[in-house]
C-alpha cells in the first residue's frame, strides 16, 4: 500500500488540538484524582508516585534524547517520503537497542535497591512503561504535526482507564492494580503509533542505514533530555529516598496539581517546536519566528500567572476538592510550587527556541547545570523542611535554568521586545488577584465548592476585562476574529 503525504494543519489547530487534549488532562484528572486520593490514601499514592518517579528515569535514558531530536529531525524531512522513512528507521533501530539494555539495568536495579525491593511487583508493573515510552514514537506523529490523531487517540485511552478505574479499585489493596491502569491510559494507546505508522512511512530491511549520522547531534540531545527530565522530577525523587510514603502521598498531590496547571499554561508552546524548526530552516522565517514566539511569551504570562492568583487564593478548596481532608498539610508547598506553572513553560519555549535553532549543546550545557544545582537544593532543603523543601528546590531549578536560558538567548529576547505586554499582562494580574483575595476572606467558611468556584470567577472575569481594556495584543487577536464573524452574521441576517 502506498504511504500517504501527511496532512500540515495551520498552527491554530495544532493548538486547538493540543488545547483538547491539554483540557482532557485537566478534567479526567480532577474525576480521577479526588476518588484514588481518599480510596488508596497518602501512603498508597505515596508508593505508586516513587515508583512512577523511579521508572521515569530509565524511560529518559532509553528514549536518548529522541523525544525532541525524532521532532526536528521528521519536519525537516517531512516533505520527502524516502528521506522520511530513512529518518525513522534509523531512529527506531536506536530505540531498540537503547530500550533493551536499559531495560536490563532497570531489573538489575530493581532487584538490589533496598527502596525498589519494597513493592517489586510495583516496580515491574511501572517498568512496562520503559517499552511503552519508547516504542510510542509519539516524536514522529508530533513532527509530521498530527496532533488530531494524537488527540484523538489519548482521548479514548483516557476514558478506558476511567471505566477500569471505577470498576477494579475499591480499596487501599488495589494500588497495583491502579498502578496497571495507569500503564494503560497513558501509554497503552502507544501501540497504536506502531499500528498506523505504515500509512506515512515504509521500512525496507534493505534500505542502508546510516544511523552513525544521528550519533553526534543526538548527544546533546541526549544529554539536554536526561539532565532536564532528571532535574524536572528530583523533588519527587529525593523526597521518596528521605522522606516517608506518607510525604510523598501529600507531595503526589501538590505535583498532579502543578502538573496539570502546567499541562494547561503549556498548551501552546508544546506544539511549537515543528514550526520554529520549519522557520529557521527558511530563509526568510526568523521573523516569523520572532513573532511566534512572542505570541506564545504573552499567552504564557496571561495563562500562567492567572492560575498562580487561583492556587495560591483557592489552595484549601483545591486540596479539599481534590484529596480531602488528609491531604490539608501539602497547603504550603503547593503555595510555593505555583510559581513552576509560570517558570517551566516559558523555559520550554525558549528551549524550543534553541533547539530550532541548533543550539542543542548551549541547551545541553543548561540541563546538566540545572541537574546540578536541583540535586544540591534537594539533598540541602528536603531533610529540614520536608514536602515544603521539596517544592522550593523545584521553584529553584526552574529559576536557575530560566536565568541561564534568557542569558545565552538575550538578544532574541530585546529583538522580540516589541511584541511582548509583560507589563499590562501583569498589572490586569495584581488588580484581579487583590479582588480574589476580597472575595476569598468575605466567602470563607461556605461550602468548599462554592468557595472555589466564586473564588475563580472573582479572579478569572476581571482579569479577562482588564485585559481587554488595556488592549492586550494576544487577547486582541483572538477575540477580533470571532467578534468580527458575530458582527458579519448580525449584518447577514
Amino acid at each position: 500500500m502506498a504511504e500517504q503525504k501527511p496532512k500540515i494543519r495551520s498552527v491554530k489547530y495544532n493548538v486547538l488540538m493540543n488545547m483538547i487534549l491539554t483540557t482532557s488532562s485537566f478534567i479526567f484528572p480532577l474525576i480521577t484524582v479526588p476518588y484514588v486520593s481518599r480510596v488508596i490514601g497518602p501512603d498508597g499514592m505515596g508508593a505508586i508516585s516513587w515508583a512512577q518517579t523511579f521508572v521515569s528515569y530509565f524511560s529518559l535514558v532509553a528514549v536518548l534524547g529522541i523525544n525532541a531530536y525524532g521532532i526536528r529531525e521528521v519536519a525537516r524531512v517531512r516533505n520527502d517520503q524516502e528521506k522520511l522513512s530513512a529518518v525513522t528507521q534509523e531512529l527506531m533501530t536506536i530505540l531498540v537497542v537503547s530500550t533493551a539494555i536499559t531495560y536490563a539495568v532497570f531489573l538489575l536495579t530493581t532487584f538490589t535497591i533496598p527502596k525498589a525491593r519494597e513493592d517489586e511487583p510495583l516496580m515491574l508493573i511501572f517498568g512496562a512503561s520503559i517499552w511503552l515510552t519508547s516504542c510510542g514514537i509519539n516524536w514522529f506523529y508530533q513532527g509530521i504535526e498530527q496532533y488530531g490523531y494524537i488527540t484523538a487517540r489519548n482521548l479514548v485511552f483516557k476514558a478506558l482507564g476511567l471505566v477500569l478505574m471505577f470498576a477494579f479499585v475499591h480499596q487501599s489493596s488495589d494500588y497495583r492494580t491502579y498502578a496497571v491502569i495507569l500503564i494503560i491510559g497513558s501509554a497503552g494507546s502507544n501501540l497504536f503509533n506502531l499500528i498506523k505508522l505504515h500509512e506515512y512511512v515504509h521500512f525496507n530491511r534493505h534500505r542502508k542505514l546510516n544511523i552513525r549520522r544521528h550519533f553526534k547531534p543526538m548527544f546533546s540531545f541526549t544529554v539536554s533530555s536526561i539532565s532536564s527530565g532528571m532535574y524536572g522530577q528530583l523533588d519527587m525523587l529525593f523526597l521518596g529516598f528521605l522522606g516517608t510514603n506518607n510525604a510523598m502521598g501529600l507531595y503526589q498531590l501538590v505535583a498532579k496539581i502543578r502538573n496539570i496547571a502546567g499541562s494547561a499554561v503549556n498548551s501552546v508552546g508544546s506544539v511549537m517546536l515543528p514550526r520554529l524548526s520549519y522557520y529557521e530552516s527558511q530563509e526568510d522565517g526568523h521573523d516569523r519566528t520572532s513573532r511566534l514566539v512572542a505570541k506564545n511569551l504573552n499567552f504564557l504570562f496571561i495563562a500562567g500567572l492567572l492560575f498562580i492568583a487561583g492556587i495560591v487564593i483557592c489552595a484549601d478548596p483545591i486540596i479539599l476538592i481534590l484529596g480531602g481532608q488528609q491531604y490539608l498539610g501539602a497547603r504550603l508547598a503547593l503555595i510555593i510550587s505555583s510559581l513552576t506553572i509560570l517558570f517551566s513553560p516559558i523555559n520550554t519555549i525558549l528551549s524550543q527556541y534553541m533547539i530550532a535553532r541548533g543550539q542543542e549543546k548551549l541547551y545541553a550545557i543548561i540541563n546538566t547545570i540545572g541537574l546540578v544545582g536541583g540535586v544540591m537544593l534537594c539533598l540541602s532543603l528536603i531533610p529540614t523542611f520536608g514536602i515544603a523543601g521539596a517544592a522550593l528546590s523545584s521553584i529553584g531549578i526552574e529559576i536557575i535554568t530560566l536565568v541561564l536560558r534568557g542569558f545565552f538567548v538575550r538578544s532574541f529576547l530585546r529583538e522580540i521586545t516589541r511584541h511582548l505586554d509583560f507589563g499590562r499582562i501583569f498589572i490586569a494580574f495584581a488588580l484581579s488577584s487583590l479582588i480574589g483575595f476580597a472575595t476569598a476572606h468575605a466567602v470563607h467558611g461556605i461550602n468548599v465548592f462554592g468557595q472555589f468556584i466564586i473564588c475563580a470567577l472573582a479572579i478569572g472575569v476581571p482579569y479577562l476585562a482588564l485585559l481587554l481594556l488595556f488592549r492586550e495584543s494576544f487577547i486582541c487577536s483572538i477575540l477580533k476574529p470571532i467578534i468580527a464573524k458575530i458582527v458579519a452574521k448580525v449584518r447577514r441576517k
